[in-house]
C-alpha cells in the first residue's frame, strides 16, 4: 500500500469544533481480484482521504472516483479538494448543517471530493464530542445484511464466484450484468438455480437498450430476483416506466439518483419501485440523508450501495442508512475487495452481516 501526502492550511470551525489544518492522501493498494462491472473494469484501489485535525482529534473522509459516474478522476480530485479546503479557510459554520450545504454550493459536481469533506467533518466533529457517529446522524448500531457481488464474466466465472461467496454465508447476492442480454440471461439462469435461499437481483449500471432490459426482465421476473437495478441509461425515465409496465419486475435506480430532486423526479416518472442512495454520489453523508428522507416520505424504499471503497467510506454508509427506516437493503461489501485496508477497524463483516464497531466517529483507525 503506497501513500502521497498534501497538506493544505486550512483552518475554520464547525460550531464549537474547531479545524486547524487538513491533509490530502492518495492511496494505492491492490485488491483481491478485478472488479467488472458493464461501465469497465476496476483493477487496483486508487483512492483519496482527506484528513481534518481538531484539538485533539482528527477526522477522515474518502473520496471513491469513477469517472463514468461522478465525471471524478483521483488526480483531478485532489486538486479539487485543495481549492475547496482553501476557500472555506477562515470561515465559521454554525452545525455540519450549514457547512454540508456551504461544500455543496461551492462548486458544481465533484459529488466525491465534497462527500470526503463532508465526511471528515462528520468524523472530526463526533470524535471531539465523544460520540459515535450514529449519535450524530439520529440512527444506531444493530447489524445489517449485506449482498456480495458477482461481477462480469462467463457462466462457468459466475458459478466459480458464487461458490466462493456461499462459503462467507451472504443473505443477499448481486449480480452485475448489462453487456450482453443472451450471455447474462444464461448466467442468471445459471445462479438462480445454485441458490440456498438468499435473496438474489442483478444490476445492469445502465447497459441495455429497453428492448434487451425487456428480455432480461422478464427472465428475472421467472426466477423470483428482489429487482432490476438501473437496467438503462440514468436519464431514460420514461423508458424505466414502460419497462416496470412490460415485465412486472420492480425497478431499483442507482445512477439516476444522485439529489432529493431526482427522487422526486424519478416518481413522477413511475420510474422505480426503489432507490439506490450512494454517499460518493450524493456528495456526503447529510446530503445522503436528504435523499433517503425524501424517498421515505413518498413512500419509497430504499438501499444505500457504495463503491469500491475502504472500511471507513463503508463504515460511514452504513451508519448512514442506519439512521432512515426505510432503507431495507444494503449493498456494503465493498471494503472486501481490498487485499489491504486503509483503515482498520470501523465496519466489520461476519456471516452476512456487516456491524459497527464501537468507538469515536466513525472508529476507524488510519493505517498508512
Amino acid at each position: 500500500m503506497k501513500n502521497i501526502q498534501k497538506n493544505v492550511k486550512c483552518a475554520f470551525s464547525i460550531g464549537d469544533v474547531k479545524i486547524k489544518g487538513a491533509s490530502l492522501y492518495r492511496v494505492n493498494a491492490p485488491m483481491t481480484e478485478p472488479f467488472s462491472i458493464s461501465l469497465g473494469t476496476q483493477y487496483d484501489f486508487d483512492g483519496l482521504f482527506v484528513e481534518l485535525e481538531g484539538k485533539s482529534e482528527k477526522g477522515y473522509g474518502e473520496c471513491s472516483t469513477i469517472p463514468e459516474i461522478t465525471g471524478e478522476y483521483t488526480g483531478a480530485a485532489i486538486e479539487t479538494a485543495q481549492s475547496i479546503l482553501l476557500s472555506i479557510n477562515g470561515k465559521s459554520y454554525d452545525g455540519i448543517e450549514d457547512f454540508s450545504e456551504s461544500i455543496t454550493k461551492i462548486i458544481h459536481g465533484s459529488s466525491a471530493v465534497k462527500n470526503a469533506i463532508e465526511m471528515a467533518a462528520h468524523d472530526l466533529y463526533a470524535r471531539e464530542n465523544s460520540v459515535h457517529i450514529t449519535k450524530l446522524l439520529g440512527g444506531s448500531m444493530k447489524p445489517a445484511e449485506t449482498s456480495m457481488t458477482i461481477t462480469l464474466g462467463s457462466v462457468k466465472d459466475a458459478i466459480k464466484q458464487l461458490e466462493a461467496i456461499q462459503k462467507k454465508k451472504p443473505k443477499d447476492i448481486k449480480m452485475k450484468i448489462g453487456v450482453d442480454a443472451r450471455l447474462d440471461i444464461a448466467r442468471i439462469k445459471a445462479v438462480s438455480e445454485r441458490l440456498n435461499g438468499e435473496k438474489f437481483y442483478v444490476d445492469a449500471n445502465q447497459g441495455y437498450s429497453l428492448q434487451d432490459a425487456i428480455k432480461v426482465g422478464k427472465v428475472l421476473n421467472d426466477v423470483g430476483a428482489a429487482f432490476f437495478e438501473q437496467p438503462m441509461d440514468y436519464r431514460e425515465l420514461a423508458k424505466m416506466s414502460y419497462l416496470r409496465k412490460q415485465t412486472g419486475i420492480p425497478i431499483m435506480l442507482d445512477e439516476s439518483i444522485v439529489s432529493p430532486r431526482s427522487v422526486i423526479d424519478a416518481i413522477i416518472a413511475d420510474a422505480a419501485d426503489y432507490v439506490n442512495v450512494k454517499l460518493t454520489k450524493s456528495g456526503g453523508m447529510r446530503q445522503a440523508q436528504k435523499t433517503l428522507f425524501t424517498a421515505q416520505a413518498y413512500g419509497i424504499k430504499a438501499m444505500v450501495g457504495c463503491m469500491i471503497e475502504s472500511k471507513l467510506g463503508i463504515a460511514a454508509s452504513l451508519a448512514v442508512a442506519l439512521s432512515s427506516k426505510n432503507v431495507i437493503f444494503y449493498d456494503l461489501d465493498g471494503f472486501q475487495f481490498l487485499k489491504e485496508q486503509p483503515f482498520e477497524s470501523g465496519i466489520e463483516y461476519k456471516n452476512g452481516m456487516n456491524m459497527l464497531t464501537n468507538g469515536k466517529g466513525i472508529a476507524c483507525i488510519r493505517k498508512f
